[in-house]
């Protein structure tokens, strides 16, 4: 038998278990599929951050910034009125910025008003009697008058005399009037015809949109979301959100409108939340389907919220493979267009772009971790190698179960293995799971509670309803859904400012909660509108009485005192309507409320009143007397 050195009969042995070691150690951790886990669980927590937030923004955007109602309302009425005491021709209100001036004048503090409540950088009204299409095709544009006022800054306190604006457009009456700073583009028209600019298409599409569409089809519906643009002569980028105005016979004499300048609308998009090291950034994109690839290709565009540069970008050209195989893209549509409106066809979505390697990189350093650790245990020899695959294999296999089968709306409790390297990523696990779940609960608080009074919004407070009747409904069940109106908030607002109007919601919302505490649910609805549903699963009309009664009272108490040191006395109107003799789900009983309300603010005022059928039935009469008329 031929002899061999003692090294060499050590080493073969040696080298065959240190290989066999690999592949028990290799075959430990990939065969469980943990890092592919990991991998996966980083894009997850990506995408639920996208969605999360595209929850929140799309909570602003619906129920802040779109939330024009109650001017539009107002200026039709008084354009209405104007137009029926001869003193305004419609046909004729846009052919200058002198024959429009007294009519933006009188309009100009709603605006202001509105943009101010809404928290939005900008805010427009253009007056145009026109049809716009045959000079859009033909490039055959003309000037027209109207107002657009600027807030750089919406989140912080407005200035005295609204000093902190400044006038885009605006005829010189206005200008004088309001005697706020203009900008350095400013001018008494919106310039198309002079300047050669198309129209910008948050004025034409809502205004064309109002020309093809009855009067059936309301303003809400007409609701349109423009691309990026900037006005003439001006490099601020903005999007904008744009209504058409309407006389009551049909007649379209403008658009009402807000813009969010994308340097704002970045602060809700906050790319720290993707990667601290800035590498990741969100971005909006807008795409019209339904079209040839011609006249969609103008839709196709992307709004790259980064802070090194916020930028817009044409998505026609190609993106290369490369850039593809680098980074992680993940969007989501944004619903933000009516379901019965033309625009439907128009998907907005939020989305973010991440590099891989950025997103896996948890994954990446634990998996030279755990590279540093085999190398580490080869080197201890045959019988430790052995016995450190063993315990390796054991706590990888029964933290992957534990991974997997975790919730993704549960915290991640981890057992400890007594494995250093194992134990910091289970920490880091679950220290991450515990920061996404707080997250989750903020932007779902966010979304759901009004920001000034922190009572549901309308959205939660109707889901909130529903679920509560979903669960205890039928029976002897009985519920009073409560509309109330605050009487005097304009008064307050014009008198004392907006900050004692604020006082005087929020006092509102204190004596709520104040007279029912947790026995009832409670929602501002708009600027002074709220509503309250007390619910009795028993059936106690009596109980359900007295706890209204006892909100009478606290309101009457209630007040604010103002900057002379009197009071104001708080004061609301309200409609009652009973579940389920009422309405039988949330918009029924809030229709019945509101027309119960109606009533006391038409007459006593500073009332709750019980809505019934004979107070139904002199809504009928109403109504056959208005068409009788």
């Amino acid at each position: 038998m031929k002899k061999q050195p003692i090294f060499r009969k050590i080493l073969i042995p040696l080298m065959i278990l240190v290989i066999l070691e690999i592949g028990i150690i290799m075959m430990s951790i990939y065969g469980q599929g943990l890092f592919g886990l990991i991998h996966t669980n980083a894009r997850e927590i990506v995408e639920s951050r996208v969605e999360a937030r595209r929850n929140y923004l799309e909570s602003i955007m619906v129920n802040q910034w779109m939330n024009l109602g109650q001017t539009v309302q107002k200026i039709n009425q008084l354009a209405d009125g104007l137009v029926e005491a001869g003193k305004l021709d419609i046909e004729a209100i846009d052919d200058s910025s002198e024959n429009a001036a007294p009519f933006l004048n009188a309009v100009s503090d709603d605006l202001i008003s509105m943009m101010r409540t809404n928290r939005v950088t900008g805010v427009f009204l253009i007056l145009n009697a026109d049809n716009l299409q045959s000079g859009m095709e033909s490039g055959t544009y003309e000037d027209k008058p109207g107002l657009y006022f600027r807030d750089l800054d919406p989140e912080s306190r407005p200035s005295n005399k609204n000093m902190d604006l400044l006038i885009e457009r605006s005829p010189l009456l206005v200008a004088r009037n309001k005697q706020l700073s203009t900008d350095r583009t400013w001018n008494t028209n919106f310039q198309f015809g002079t300047s050669g600019v198309p129209y910008y298409d948050f004025f034409y599409e809502p205004t064309q949109a109002s020309f093809h569409y009855g009067v059936e089809t309301s303003w809400e519906d007409l609701g349109y979301w423009s691309r990026p643009f900037s006005l003439f002569g001006e490099e601020r980028e903005a999007i904008s959100y744009s209504v058409p105005l309407r006389l009551s016979d049909g007649r379209v004499y403008g658009v009402l409108g807000v813009d969010i300048l994308l340097s704002y609308l970045q602060s809700y998009l906050p790319e720290k939340e993707l990667d601290s090291g800035g590498t990741a950034f969100y971005f909006l994109s807008a795409e019209k389907s339904g079209e040839d690839v011609i006249s969609s290709e103008k839709y196709q565009q992307l709004i790259r919220l980064h802070s090194s540069t916020i930028s817009t970008e044409d998505k026609t050209e190609t993106v290369s493979s490369k850039q593809e195989e680098e980074n992680y893209t993940y969007s989501i549509p944004l619903h933000i267009f009516s379901t019965n409106g033309p625009f439907i066809d128009i998907a907005w979505k939020l989305g973010a772009e991440i590099p891989y390697k950025t997103m896996n990189h948890f994954a990446d350093r634990m998996l030279f971790v755990m590279a540093v650790s085999i190398v580490l245990t080869l080197l201890i020899g045959i019988l430790g190698s052995l016995v450190i695959s063993v315990f390796l294999q054991r706590p990888i296999r029964n933290l992957a179960s534990e991974i997997r089968a975790n919730k993704a709306t549960e915290k991640l409790e981890l057992k400890e293995t007594g494995i250093l390297e194992i134990d910091q990523m289970s920490e880091a696990l679950e220290d991450l799971s515990d920061r996404l779940l707080q997250e989750q609960q903020n932007l779902q608080y966010e979304r759901d509670h009004d920001f000034l009074t922190d009572l549901y919004n309308r959205r939660a407070f109707g889901r909130r309803i529903r679920e509560l009747l979903e669960e205890k409904g039928g029976g002897n069940a009985i519920g009073a859904y409560i509309m109330m109106d605050l009487d005097n908030l304009k008064m307050v607002n014009d008198t004392f400012g907006h900050e004692y109007g604020d006082k005087y919601i929020r006092c509102a919302s204190d004596a709520m909660r104040t007279a029912l505490g947790s026995e009832a649910l409670y929602s501002r609805i708009s600027g002074d509108e709220f509503n309250i549903f007390i619910f009795d699963e028993d059936g106690e009309r009596s109980r359900v009485n007295a706890l209204i009664e006892k909100l009478q009272k606290t309101i009457d108490e209630s007040y604010i005192l103002l900057p002379d040191g009197s009071k104001k006395m708080l004061r609301l109107s309200g409609g009652v309507s009973w579940y389920p003799d009422g309405g039988a789900n949330p918009d029924e009983l809030q229709k019945n409320a509101d027309y119960a309300m109606y009533v006391v603010k038409k007459t006593t005022k500073s009332q709750i009143r019980v809505w019934s059928k004979d107070t139904d039935m002199g809504k009928v009469k109403e109504e056959k007397k208005s068409v009788a008329q």
